[in-house]
């Protein structure tokens, strides 16, 4: 199982969620596994669950920013790509170094996403 395809109660809640907010996004979702004590789900069905809470027209609008922000770093954490032609270009040599370039781009963008899902992880477990 791929680290950043998933999170957890406690990640969600090191990225500014309360835990009755944690507990209410995950509430309707199935575990995909279970780590010692810890529920763990996936990645995009918190995501879609955040986007249907957020469909709500009764929400506070501090609690919708604070969605909005962690929906956001949830995004990030999924890494699309999109795809550049880099062989259009004219010259063949720059091509293949533009796409070692935007490579090495996403494995960076990979290991912060990475670290802030530990720093979150941390955070949540640490915080009253």
């Amino acid at each position: 199982m791929k680290k950043e395809q998933y999170t957890t109660r406690i990640q969600l809640k090191g990225y500014g969620a309360s835990q009755y907010q944690s507990r209410l996004i995950t509430k309707k979702l199935t575990p995909i596994d279970i780590e010692k004590r810890t529920y763990i789900y996936d990645l995009s069905d918190v995501i879609t669950s955040i986007k249907q809470y957020l469909e709500r027209p009764k929400i506070q609008s501090q609690t919708r920013r604070k969605l909005e922000s962690i929906l956001k770093v949830l995004l990030e954490r999924l890494g699309n790509v999109v795809t550049v032609p880099f062989i259009r270009g004219n010259d063949p040599q720059l091509s293949q170094v533009s796409k070692q370039l935007f490579d090495k781009i996403a494995d960076v963008d990979r290991y912060f996403s990475e670290l802030n899902a530990n720093i979150a992880t941390i955070k949540g477990k640490y915080t009253p």
